[in-house]
């Protein structure tokens, strides 16, 4: 069995920030923001459906 990682989330605690990386062909580079708090809980919880339908016109 084969097991693909299509993208990831990284979220640094110590200097708070989040980023996003796709590893789909062809996707511009990843997203990074600040977070804290509930910034931190938005990106979690938007990033994934945001990135899809602005990168590659999928809506979920």
């Amino acid at each position: 069995m084969t097991t693909t990682v299509a993208a990831v989330l990284h979220v640094d605690l110590i200097k708070p920030r989040a980023r996003y990386e796709c590893f789909r062909p062809g996707c511009p580079q990843p997203v990074e923001q600040p977070a804290r708090g509930d910034d931190l809980r938005h990106f979690i919880s938007g990033i994934k459906t945001e990135h899809l339908a602005r990168f590659h016109g999928e809506h979920r």
